[in-house]
Formats: structure tokens, C-alpha cells, sequence
């Protein structure tokens, strides 16, 4: 079959998919039938697991699992299939080798983690998807500037420019245009800048770390965004958003901020639907299970050639839609189960989510970066990157005014600032949390 003709007929079958799947969603079902309808497709997709998957079928007589369940809920008697399960047993799970196709983690927390792929599992990850953008009027075709970064995956080489050749021909085909999220000094800001007025693109998306970078040069330098009348959203991926970089960004792109939370392995998960903090899961893909210390479970609905089954993600997150551990929305994504800073207090050692230390500090007026370094159990020193000189003192008095609302018994001498010229990233692109 001619290849041109091959790829309309597979983007025609996944717009028949994906009108089906908003019908679905546009129909409000009670969560009672939603609930119904994800015990009926997890006891089809275990089936499956039973009898096509080895690994599945050692899993259950490990563990004593049943062979049905009957509500959502129920997963939560499943033992948690972690990252360090998948890669001691990575033998079993890809067969002895005659499963080659994987999708890959960066392994920007530790040792990357294989999981096999199937053929026809990336039109799926489509709809999901573009589902999640329908909320904000945005269609699949519509010109989109993605901010992003993964051109050290390519290779080098003849083979790496061959690839990235490849990328930018399929970017053409779908309407988008990519901006480096590796280089953000001043120059490439200021082009970014310029391409995304050029453009004038219905969406904007990328890590929010650098969408939020670019908001405040644009912000700092008053420069305006001329006629970019055609933006709907700013997709936020990858990355914890905190609500200083969802007022910074919808007050300087006039447009709604929205967040995309998925991962490498699943593909997207859930997405903002009504409001930037109405992150609606996409419930007849997954299951989502959220412990009473918010860790996420997640449980794959799709069909896969390895499905996910109480899959332990890595991620908190705060419920807003909620029952028997069975979560239908997000309010936010917290980050990773192990973002935790310590500083000392007057009555030992104060344990803090790593996003409450970011949300304060971005609200100081110039810092466009927050990073940790952990030099003792009880000293935190904290990196910041800004777009000007920062008096580090004034920061200190800001932070330690702000962290003790919260926590009076704060000892500030346990917590010290360096500015940096630049953030670490982790090997996938992203913004790294932590820097040792």
C-alpha cells in the first residue's frame, strides 16, 4: 500500500477514535457507571494478563491474586509492581528477548526502566491525548509551539541527523513548531519569543519550567505578544506547576494554563478540564489509586501488550474526586514520593514537600528557578536561578517570613541560598528537582 495513502487511513481510524472517545466523555456519566465500566475493562485486561503474560501468571500464585475483582478498589489488595520488580525480572517480562520494543524511562531518579510495547499502542497515547486538549478547544491539527528537548536521544552521527531529519518532517506534518527547551539564555529567549509571535499558534506547550522562563522574560523586558489572537491554552508538561507559574503564565500569554500529567510508560494520564486545577483523569484508560499519603497506584486500561496493574508511578498527588481510594480528579500533582526537604526547628528535624519551598520562592520577584541540595539532615541549601542579581539576604528574610507562617519553630540557620547562573536537568530535558 502507498505510505502516504497507509498514514491517512491510520490518522482517519484515530479520528473516528478519538470523536468516539469525547462522545463518551461529553455524556457525564455518574461515577457509579464509570466505576461499572473501569471493573469490567481491568477484568478483561487481567484475563488477558493471565493467560498471555508469563510474568502475570507468576505474579498471581506469588501472591495469592484473584482472578476477578469487583470494584476499583479492589487493586489495592495488589501488591504495588514497582520500577525495581520490573527491572530485576526484566528477563521474564520480555520473554527472553523476543520481546525487542520498549518504551524507556529517562532514569533521572535512578537505573532507566524498560516496559515492552506493542504494535498499535501509540494511537491510543493519541487519543488520550488530544482528548484532554478537545477541553480547551484545541484539535489535533491545530498549529502548536512545543517547548521541549530531546534532541540528545537522536544519537549522533549520520544516524542522529537522519533521525532528527525525520522529526522535523513529521513536526511539519502536524502542524508544529519546535523551540529549544535546552538553551534558555537571553538570545534564545528573545527568538523564542519572536517565533512564538511569528507563529501565532492555537496552543503553546512544553516543560513548565521553561514556558514559565520564557512568561517572565516576556513579563521583565514589556514585551507584548502583538496579534496571537488564536491561543487557547498553555499546555504545562512534566513538571510540577505551582501557582506562581499559573498566574505568571496566564497573565502574560492571556491564556489559560493547563496541565498535562502523564509519563513515559503510560502516556497521559489526566488533564485539566474546567479550571487549571481540575485535573480530570482519563478514567476509561486507567485507574488511579491514591493512598491515604496521596502515593499514586496507577492501572492500565488500554490494551497493551504488558499492561500495568497497581503500577507505583512514583508520583503524589492531592485527590479532589475521591472514593475508595479510586480518585476521578486531581487537584494537583505533588511530584515525586521521595521530594522531601528537611531543615532543623527548634524541636528537631522539619520534613517539608519540596513544592512548598518552590511555590514561596517563586513568588519572590526575579527567580525563575528553585533547586535543593541536602548537605546535612538538618541544612538545606537551596539554589535559585533569576533573571537578575538577587540579594541573597533579602531572599533568606523573605523565605524564612513566609516558611514560618507555617512553621513558626523554623530554625533559619539551617537553611542557606546560592544563586546559579544556570539549572541542572536531569537526562530526559527536565527541570532536576535536586542537584547533589
Amino acid at each position: 500500500m502507498n505510505p502516504w495513502l497507509l498514514r491517512g487511513t491510520v490518522l482517519a481510524d484515530r479520528h473516528r477514535q478519538l470523536a468516539r472517545k469525547i462522545a463518551r466523555y461529553d455524556t457525564h456519566p455518574s461515577r457509579g457507571w464509570i466505576e461499572q465500566q473501569q471493573v469490567r475493562r481491568f477484568n478483561e485486561v487481567w484475563a488477558y494478563c493471565l493467560a498471555e503474560v508469563p510474568f502475570y501468571r507468576s505474579w498471581r500464585r506469588e501472591h495469592g491474586l484473584p482472578e476477578r475483582i469487583d470494584r476499583p478498589g479492589a487493586l489495592r489488595e495488589f501488591p504495588p509492581l514497582t520500577k525495581e520488580v520490573l527491572i530485576a525480572r526484566a528477563g521474564e517480562i520480555f520473554q527472553d528477548g523476543r520481546i525487542t520494543d520498549a518504551y524507556t524511562t529517562g532514569g533521572s531518579t535512578g537505573q532507566p526502566t524498560r516496559y515492552p510495547r506493542g504494535a498499535g499502542e501509540v494511537d491510543e497515547r493519541w487519543v488520550n491525548a488530544y482528548l484532554g486538549r478537545h477541553w480547551s478547544g484545541i484539535r489535533p491539527t491545530d498549529p502548536n509551539v512545543l517547548l521541549w528537548g530531546h534532541s540528545h536521544l537522536f544519537g549522533s552521527g549520520l544516524r542522529g541527523r537522519l533521525a532528527q531529519a525525520k522529526r522535523r518532517l513529521a513536526d511539519r506534518l502536524i502542524n508544529v513548531t519546535r523551540l529549544n527547551a535546552y538553551d534558555l539564555s537571553e538570545p534564545s529567549l528573545h527568538a523564542h519569543y519572536l517565533a512564538l509571535r511569528e507563529r501565532n499558534p492555537v496552543s503553546l506547550a512544553g516543560y513548565t519550567s521553561a514556558v514559565f522562563k520564557l512568561a517572565r522574560y516576556i513579563e521583565r523586558n514589556r514585551l507584548t505578544l502583538g496579534e496571537m489572537s488564536a491561543l487557547r491554552a498553555v499546555v504545562m508538561c512534566a513538571e510540577t506547576a505551582s501557582d506562581a507559574d499559573i498566574a505568571l503564565i496566564e497573565q502574560v500569554f492571556k491564556a489559560p494554563a493547563v496541565i498535562e500529567y502523564g509519563s513515559a510508560e503510560t502516556g497521559v494520564l489526566a488533564m485539566s478540564r474546567r479550571g487549571t486545577r481540575d485535573i480530570r483523569m482519563l478514567w476509561d484508560s486507567y485507574i488511579c489509586l491514591v493512598s491515604d499519603g496521596g502515593d499514586l497506584g496507577v492501572t492500565t486500561l488500554d490494551r497493551r501488550l504488558f499492561p500495568l496493574v497497581n503500577y507505583a508511578i512514583g508520583d503524589r498527588v492531592e485527590p479532589s474526586d475521591v472514593r475508595d481510594g479510586n480518585a476521578l480528579a486531581f487537584r494537583a500533582v505533588l511530584g515525586r514520593q521521595q521530594d522531601i526537604v528537611r531543615v532543623g526547628s527548634s524541636q528537631g528535624i522539619l520534613d517539608l514537600s519540596a513544592i512548598l519551598p518552590v511555590h514561596i520562592l517563586k513568588s519572590y520577584p526575579g527567580i525563575i528557578g528553585v533547586q535543593f541540595r541536602q548537605e546535612r539532615p538538618d541544612a538545606l541549601r537551596i539554589h535559585v536561578e533569576a533573571d537578575r542579581p538577587l540579594d541573597l539576604p533579602d531572599v533568606t528574610a523573605f523565605f524564612v517570613r513566609e516558611l514560618s507562617k507555617d512553621h513558626p519553630a523554623l530554625d533559619p540557620r539551617t537553611v542557606t541560598f546560592t544563586q546559579v547562573a544556570e539549572a541542572s536537568r536531569t537526562r530526559a530535558g527536565k527541570h532536576a528537582l535536586f542537584v547533589s
